[in-house]
């Protein structure tokens, strides 16, 4: 179509002329029926015209011709650079007055430009968009914009089809309507529709730079409703977010000028012109373009999309605080997605295979990773149960079908797992599932490092029982203490002296131990508490010389009650007897064996002269023989005149 076409204007025909017919027709045998409109074309004189003589027209115009006389609906077509237009019977009446003499003129001077400037601009716009090679269907007339062209019916919906010559440039188009029956009715249903939805739709010419607007157009952008018909982009633009504009308006001109842009869709804010608030809208427009792919036009819908943007944010926020709770947690938080889903109708052990072979971790965090010895979620994420809990494990799969039998609802239960380096952890866990219609789709799941809680239970029970076992042996001690010291002893003062003496020292040792925490004790500190009370300010009497060496709780308890029995005997009869005698406790190790041996010698000397007792006393049994046996190893004493001498010789392992 022509420039000089669409913007020039030419007289309305304003009376019926009479066709002027050739004196000498010829037949044209392509040509048939048509009724009226069929005999005027026959008749009309096409040689003064752009189209030239029937005989002499294309055959795709003499194809859609031969159509539109024989379609029972209101046909017309434009052909050709000034769009001729032909037109057949059942689009006389739409004509009105203007019918016959419409037949063979141009567009523009059947409907002059002067008619209705609003209306001409939208056929423009679909003539453009038709001779573009885009079909413009259901394109609407109202009664009201029938009335602007002067057509008295209205109500119509044409579809204005493209037509390609030979040579497949778009040569016209073809046009056919129908009449929408109740179209009213169904126009102030769409309109009460879009009211109640609030969108707003709205109509932009780039030439004039203004854009009709509808109520609720309005209504979203807080303006005035006298502003429908004089609305233009920089306004529009200025109740844009000041943060939005400089992106929206990068991809309106991106838009703008590409060809093959046919629409946009966005969501920016806004900021309304009554009350300053910002609210969320979402856009989609329609470009419609000329013949050279040139923006001429827009249509487009606007709505609030607040409440979905601040409920987006809402849930953003939330999944944010999940994710950073998630995170930061110190206990171990996993998701295990079942694919497909499990049935929890099957049997129990059913369930625990399906279980091995469907279930995937899926999400978890760091922290749960740690406890499986991983350095981070994602290592862990993709890995089945076979990971924490081997199928081969009987343990394993009586834990996960206790979880199975208690409907995989479960809290406080405790497990026995695998880390990455196969050693064993104590897990208190708590579990969630996900079920519909009877199918587990995931499980959710908390969970708690107690392995060292479960290694102090562990000890603590260890140490209840090991103190059972001493305090038993200690009074099995006492009792046997009590015993040969009430036996033996010549009198009872002796016997309280010696009793007293003995758990004296026995305390003692027991001291040593406690404070060790019946780990051990150092033989050092055992040979110094035995000798402790017989040591006297400023004297030197008692030597000790070894090297540092730690011995286990029954060594240093019998190792003990044997120093406590020589140095009583040296009190009493021997070189701590007077003021001139000495003991010199010393000691090796030789470590020609595994674990050393102990050597160990008791020396006394410068005391009264050493006898050999007539009979053996208790202190003596409870060195060589109780000494001996818990050692396991050789304990000898020796009376010799000058002093007694004791001596010990046992392993250390």
């Amino acid at each position: 179509m022509s420039a000089d076409l669409l913007e020039g204007q030419s007289p309305p025909l304003t009376a019926r002329e009479d066709l002027r017919v050739p004196a000498a027709s010829a037949a044209v045998p392509w040509l048939q029926g048509g009724g009226e409109m069929g005999q005027c074309i026959r008749a009309h004189d096409w040689a003064s015209t752009s189209l030239g003589p029937l005989l002499s027209w294309p055959q795709c115009l003499r194809t859609i011709a031969d159509l539109m006389l024989n379609s029972q609906q209101p046909v017309f077509i434009l052909w050709g650079a000034d769009l001729t237009f032909l037109y057949n019977d059942s689009f006389g009446p739409i004509l009105g007055p203007k019918h016959p003499a419409a037949l063979g003129k141009s567009f523009s001077e059947v409907w002059p430009e002067t008619c209705d400037r609003e209306t001409w601009d939208r056929q423009r716009t679909i003539i453009q968009s038709a001779l573009s090679g885009e079909a413009q269907d259901a394109a609407e007339h109202s009664p009201s914009s029938g009335e602007r062209l002067g057509w008295p019916i209205g109500g119509f919906t044409f579809s204005w089809a493209p037509v390609r010559n030979e040579a497949g440039k778009v040569a016209g188009i073809y046009c056919s309507g129908n009449e929408v029956v109740g179209r009213a009715p169904m126009e102030e249903h769409l309109r009460q529709v879009k009211e109640a939805a609030r969108i707003g739709s709205f109509e932009f010419d780039r030439e004039t730079g203004k854009a009709i607007a509808s109520p609720e157009y309005l209504e979203l952008y807080g303006l005035p409703d006298d502003r429908s018909d004089s609305f233009s982009y920089e306004q529009w633009f200025g109740l844009l977010h000041p943060e939005d504009r400089p992106w929206i308006e990068s991809e309106t001109r991106k838009a703008v000028i590409d060809p093959a842009c046919r629409q946009l869709e966005y969501d920016f804010r806004i900021i309304r012109a009554d009350t300053g608030e910002m609210r969320w809208v979402k856009a989609r427009t329609k470009l419609i373009r000329d013949a050279d792919g040139r923006f001429i036009r827009s249509l487009g819908a606007q709505w609030d999309i607040t409440a979905a943007k601040d409920a987006e944010t809402a849930l953003r926020e939330s999944e944010e605080r999940y994710r950073s709770f998630i995170t930061h947690s110190s206990e171990g938080i996993w998701l295990l997605e079942f694919s497909p889903p499990l049935d929890t109708s099957l049997p129990v052990e059913e369930q625990v295979e399906l279980a091995y072979r469907n279930g995937r971790f899926v999400d978890c965090n760091d922290a749960m990773a740690r406890m499986y010895g991983l350095a981070r979620a994602e290592d862990l994420i993709g890995k089945t149960l076979e990971f924490p809990l081997p199928s081969s494990d009987p343990e394993a799969r009586a834990y996960l079908a206790g979880i199975v039998s208690s409907g995989y609802s479960v809290s406080g239960v405790e497990s026995v797992e695998q880390d990455a380096t196969g050693n064993f952890k104590y897990f208190d866990n708590s579990m969630i599932p996900v079920i519909e219609d009877s199918q587990l789709k995931r499980l959710w799941g908390i969970q708690r490092d107690i392995t060292d809680r479960k290694k102090a239970e562990e000890q603590r029970t260890l140490l209840i029982n090991e103190l059972n076992h001493r305090v038993k042996n200690t009074l099995a001690t006492v009792q046997s203490i009590a015993s040969q010291t009430l036996r033996n002893a010549p009198t009872m003062q002796d016997a309280k002296e010696a009793f007293e003496g003995r758990l004296m020292a026995l305390a003692r040792v027991h001291d040593v131990l406690t404070t060790e925490n019946w780990e051990g004790a150092e033989l050092r500190n055992i040979v110094a508490q035995a000798l402790a009370p017989y040591r006297s300010f400023g004297e030197d009497r008692l030597r000790i010389e070894g090297p540092e060496i730690r011995l286990s709780p029954r060594i240093a308890l019998a190792l003990s009650m044997a120093l406590q029995e020589l140095t009583t005997n040296a009190v009493k009869h021997g070189a701590l007897s007077n003021a001139t005698g000495r003991v010199d406790i010393v000691w090796n190790i030789a470590r020609a064996e595994p674990g050393g041996r102990l050597h160990l010698r008791w020396q006394e000397s410068g005391g009264p002269l050493v006898q050999a007792p007539a009979r053996q006393g208790f202190g003596s049994r409870l060195i060589e023989r109780s000494l001996a046996r818990e050692l396991n190893g050789d304990v000898q004493i020796t009376f010799h005149p000058e002093g007694v001498l004791c001596t010990v010789d046992a392993p250390l392992a």
